[in-house]
């Protein structure tokens, strides 16, 4: 058995982007045993996925912060004697793990993160062909999406579709009147029910956008009343992931959940501006990148020497995306 170690991330959309190298591993080296090293915040969503035997936290905000930390985490991944180490970020500590070390191929950094961490197999000669991100839903936690499903009473007939109005930089935001207005035309003209996701610290963002829809949920709910949107208040990624994998589209930001939408097989429709996404979009051509086409210049500011450095709070390239150009991405997915 060949014991690999795959040098993660620590943010969510990063560690899902690099699922796509689980499955040329495990055809290249059979029966071998796989290992991920991911940062706290991407840690509970892996750490349970049947892809995976073994899933460790490298906290370098935490335990392994600074030379000590770091001298730490090679001692306890050096006494795991791993065969190899697959190093996807382009870290020096894993050089120091004392097994064969493959790291990214150095070339145009003009091309999408996923093709950057395959080519660190093909250049190895492990055959790549249709890899792509991947989350195994396990049945337990699909099973647990459905009961939330159903106790708000959607059923299988209504069209489901995840809208997450958040993101970790201000930056990458549609507005949020804008996304309520979305959704209000998603719910009434397709029938749809809308779940609208929303991270731990954006419970206010995700008040505000059900607050601004015409049919906000009833408090507190009453069976048999058509409640648009429904409130995801989970903070355990498992079930966030199994919920957005029962949605007929997804909507979001540059975000890790855009990224575990696509991951799940989800069709996506994703907002860019001040991002680049032939770097980070949602992987696979089932998903739409909508943009509105301005081009101020500096746009994608990220990633870049300075980024958000116009000061302004906003991005304006993605302030200018209208609705109706995402109802129509919408309308062209599922068709």
């Amino acid at each position: 058995m060949k014991k690999i170690l795959v040098f993660s991330f620590s943010f969510i959309g990063d560690a899902v982007l690099s699922t796509a190298v689980i499955q040329p591993l495990r055809s290249h080296f059979q029966n071998s045993h796989i290992t991920f090293l991911v940062g706290p915040n991407a840690f509970d969503l892996l750490a349970n996925d049947p892809q995976l035997d073994t899933t460790h936290i490298y906290d370098n905000r935490g335990e392994h912060a600074g030379l000590k930390g770091r001298i730490k985490l090679i001692k306890t991944l050096r006494r795991e004697k791993f065969d190899l180490v697959v190093n996807l970020r382009d870290s020096f500590t894993a050089r120091c793990i004392g097994a064969e070390h493959w790291g990214l191929v150095r070339g145009n950094r003009e091309r999408h993160a996923v093709t950057r961490y395959l080519e660190v197999l093909s250049a190895q000669g492990v055959d790549t062909t249709d890899a792509h991100p991947h989350l195994q839903v396990t049945e337990a936690d699909h099973a647990t999406a459905h009961r939330f499903l159903a106790e708000a009473g959607v059923t299988s007939e209504r069209f489901l579709i995840g809208i997450h109005p958040g993101g970790n930089w201000v930056y990458k935001l549609w507005g949020a009147e804008k996304y309520a207005q979305l959704g209000t035309a998603l719910s009434k003209e397709k029938n749809a029910s809308i779940l609208l996701f929303a991270g731990p610290n954006e419970r206010k963002l995700q008040s505000q956008v059900a607050s601004m829809m015409t049919n906000p949920p009833p408090p507190p709910y009453q069976g048999g009343m058509d409640i648009s949107p429904i409130l995801v208040k989970t903070e355990n990624l498992r079930e966030v992931a199994a919920l957005i994998a029962a949605c007929d589209v997804y909507i979001g930001n540059d975000t890790g959940p855009m990224h575990i939408a696509a991951a799940a097989r989800t069709p996506v429709v994703a907002l860019f501006g001040s991002t680049n996404h032939i770097r980070s979009g949602p992987y696979g051509d089932k998903h739409t990148v909508v943009q509105s086409g301005i081009e101020l210049g500096c746009n994608p500011c990220h990633p870049g020497r300075h980024p958000g450095g116009c000061g302004a709070g906003s991005c304006a390239v993605i302030d200018a995306i209208t609705v109706e150009q995402v109802l129509d991405a919408v309308n062209r997915l599922v068709l």
